[in-house]
């Protein structure tokens, strides 16, 4: 049985179309990734893809706004800066703490 590449990306082609059509970006969630029209095209058009392939894949792809993307991102690097100035926080309080009962500790001694 004859395999035709070009079939495999057909399926895929309306994300391609949409994508074109609301000037956005293809977003593949699985890998975290961002194409272009042109670079999802180039990458898949040819691409040997099978019917369960193809399908897995487009349970994958979203056609996005690439300032939402953007924006997206922004918040996610926020939330990660802040969750880490928190456990720095935590851990500067537990040094200080340990500093202190060290400092007393040794003071207590020498009298």
């Amino acid at each position: 049985m004859d395999f035709d590449p070009k079939a495999g990306f057909y399926r895929l082609s309306h994300i391609y179309k949409e994508a074109i059509r609301n000037k956005c970006l293809i977003y593949h969630k699985e890998q975290r990734r961002w194409f272009t029209p042109e670079q999802f095209k180039k990458e898949y058009e040819g691409t040997d893809l099978r019917h369960n392939q193809v399908t897995g894949l487009l349970e994958e792809l979203s056609v996005r706004d690439p300032i939402a993307g953007i924006n997206a991102a922004h918040k996610q690097i926020n939330d990660r800066v802040e969750k880490f100035r928190s456990d720095i926080q935590g851990d500067l309080d537990r040094l200080a703490e340990f500093s202190k009962m060290v400092v007393k500790h040794y003071q207590d001694k020498t009298k």
